[in-house]
């Protein structure tokens, strides 16, 4: 009698458990299943809509006027390298901020892909994320990532390379008439298994992403014997740089006065959304409301948790605030309609009640707009708050990094400082003015 809806609701719990926990999938099966038996019993089940309730970032907007910038960093997670993942989760926030803020022209549009890889006989061999711009999902994955496994030196880089060509649905390099610049990290300590001839050639691969318009670069971790070599060699064909840095990454954190402040600011900019979508089948927008801002209070208080454990993830989160302030449409576009709406992605005359914030659904139009108003009020003077800030933190962060130059004589060049160095030298080759 239910088999229509339960295969829907199956798929939908599914959905909810990926990018709503635990929590929200317990409240989705019992709100689903009582919708359901209620449907069926009052004889008016709806058809539902077969969409994901959380939809993924997954391609980018067509905005002509704002050029697209792709970044994919394939990384080496095997046990050496724990030093450099860390550092990678405290800078990542301050990269994607850099290219934000030094570009002469409009902001572009930023998507980050990951690949995470180790060798046979370990846990895994890749992990792939592919391209989004939904920066709080790449961030949590890298939260995730855990140095572990290896033992043998080299590693199955010559899978994880290919798979950062092949797996990360680049945009073409003509995208609804934007510029687009497509860039690749490859980042670790050991050289590939050449051995496993049934995995492409790391030359060959180079060759194949320059031919698509993808630049590679290689960033060495410490000095294993014959990474060098190799890793001059892929970025050589791919036209990239190689760099050379300590094995921990060298990423260096300078707490500043000003990161617990832009912390609790970036949090409130969360609580302006509006979380909508999720309608056309009984209950369907209270149940997706429901997996979005769980997804969403747990993002941040596992932020919230690891900046009072330790001030690098402070700085992190500082980071993070001031991307939110400037980076304006990698939040939930799909999913908050404050953003939705101050992006151009949506009227709220062309969503659909069903479609609605649950908190204004039943109210009559004048008022809705009124509450959505005051939501963008908000919001837009918390970025200003934000920005007033960062520029105080940019400021004393700039004379604290001159101190250490003076004090040893030479820039120290890390992972963040190798990733902006090539960034700004390619992104500029494909045509994207600094």
């Amino acid at each position: 009698m239910f088999s229509q809806n339960f295969r829907f609701h199956t798929y939908s719990i599914q959905q909810i458990l990926q990018y709503g926990g635990v929590a929200a999938t317990f409240c989705a099966v019992a709100s689903l299943t009582a919708s359901a038996a209620q449907a069926q019993t009052n004889g008016s089940a709806q058809t539902p809509r077969k969409t994901p309730l959380y939809p993924q970032n997954a391609k980018p907007s067509q905005n002509p006027n704002r050029p697209l910038l792709e970044m994919v960093f394939v990384v080496d997670t095997t046990g050496s390298m724990s030093g450099l993942i860390e550092g990678a989760k405290k800078r990542i926030w301050g990269i994607v901020n850099e290219m934000l803020t030094t570009t002469a022209e409009k902001r572009p549009e930023i998507r980050i892909g990951l690949v995470a890889y180790r060798d046979k006989g370990d846990d895994y061999v890749t992990k792939v994320l592919p391209l989004t711009n939904d920066l709080d999902k790449v961030y949590a994955t890298l939260m995730d990532y855990q140095a572990g496994g290896g033992g043998d030196t080299p590693e199955n880089v010559r899978r994880a390379l290919a798979e950062g060509v092949t797996k990360m649905n680049w945009s073409p390099r003509t995208f609804a008439g934007r510029k687009v610049a497509r860039i690749m990290f490859l980042v670790g300590d050991a050289p590939p298994h050449d051995d496993y001839q049934e995995e492409p050639d790391t030359l060959s691969t180079a060759a194949k992403a320059i031919a698509q318009g993808i630049y590679i670069n290689t960033i060495q971790c410490g000095n294993i014997e014959g990474t060098r070599t190799v890793w001059q060699r892929i970025s050589s064909r791919g036209e990239g740089k190689y760099f050379a840095i300590a094995q921990d990454g060298g990423v260096e954190v300078i707490p500043t006065p000003y990161d617990a402040e832009l912390s609790r600011l970036g949090a409130k900019i969360g609580a302006t959304s509006m979380a909508y979508g999720g309608g056309g089948f009984a209950g369907g927008a209270a149940v997706y409301q429901r997996a979005i801002v769980g997804r969403s209070n747990r993002l941040e208080s596992k932020l919230s948790a690891s900046a009072a454990a330790a001030p690098a993830s402070a700085y992190a989160n500082a980071d993070r605030a001031v991307n939110k302030a400037v980076n304006v449409y990698a939040y939930d576009a799909n999913a908050d309609l404050v953003t939705a709406i101050e992006s151009g992605t949506t009227t709220l005359e062309k969503v659909k009640k069903e479609d609605l914030p649950i908190s204004i659904q039943n109210l009559p139009p004048p008022e809705q707009k009124k509450q959505v108003a005051q939501k963008l009020a908000e919001r837009k003077e918390i970025r200003s708050q934000i920005l007033t800030l960062a520029q105080k933190r940019d400021a004393f962060l700039k004379t604290e990094r001159q101190k250490r130059v003076v004090a040893t004589g030479k820039p120290v060049v890390s992972f963040d400082a190798a990733v902006a160095d090539a960034m700004k030298e390619q992104v500029s080759r494909q045509g994207i003015r600094l």
